[in-house]
């Protein structure tokens, strides 16, 4: 017997001659071209479907291009898109997807109101900065804090002297302040990081 023309190794020695059929099923891998162009059978894939197994490569990994255009207008830098279903994309994934490269597309299964406040979580996110943030006065209540936040989905609050955006900032609240708060009504002076424990 002698040993077949592919690379493959099955505890350090090459696999046996094999006929046409098997090496043909993939015996020695497929190709990225043979899976995804070349398939006469519109075969359809799935995570669990392909071990990608790595290769030796001649250049380097910033000659690497894998940028693609989703649109005439948008160009992704990873070719990533999240599925459109209501257990998989809204505002949070979109915005994970979009700081990774790639973009998420929010489902429709919404009223046209809740898929624009959806959208709009996305687009006031810029990179890690809220750049206009919804400011809390001293004397909110911890309600005020949970409604913006399940609105907005911020996880800090500014907290200025006249609860508007450009005052003087005295403050701010985070989850760690709100965790062990279980009145409501209580005001926000009185369980916030004050300004001087802040460290930037």
């Amino acid at each position: 017997m002698t040993s077949a023309n592919c690379d493959t190794k099955v505890n350090g020695e090459p696999l046996w001659e094999l006929d046409e059929e098997t090496l043909n099923s993939g015996a020695c891998g497929y190709s990225g071209e043979q899976i995804f162009v070349k398939n006469p059978a519109c075969v359809a894939f799935t995570y669990d479907d392909i071990i990608m197994m790595p290769g030796h490569i001649y250049f380097g990994l910033n000659d690497v291009k894998i940028e693609t255009k989703i649109t005439k207008n948008i160009k992704l830098n990873l070719p990533f898109v999240s599925s459109p279903m209501d257990t998989v994309t809204e505002s949070k994934m979109a915005i994970h997807m979009a700081l990774q490269g790639g973009i998420g597309i929010i489902h429709s299964n919404l009223t046209m109101e809740e898929q624009a406040a959806e959208v709009l979580r996305v687009k006031k996110y810029k990179n890690g900065f809220i750049t206009d943030p919804v400011c809390l006065p001293p004397d909110a209540t911890l309600q005020d804090v949970l409604r913006i936040k399940h609105a907005q989905g911020y996880s800090g609050i500014p907290i200025t002297a006249d609860g508007k955006m450009g005052s003087k900032l005295v403050g701010i609240i985070s989850n760690r302040d709100t965790s062990f708060v279980e009145n409501v009504s209580i005001r926000v002076r009185d369980f916030m990081t004050p300004r001087s424990n802040l460290s930037v």
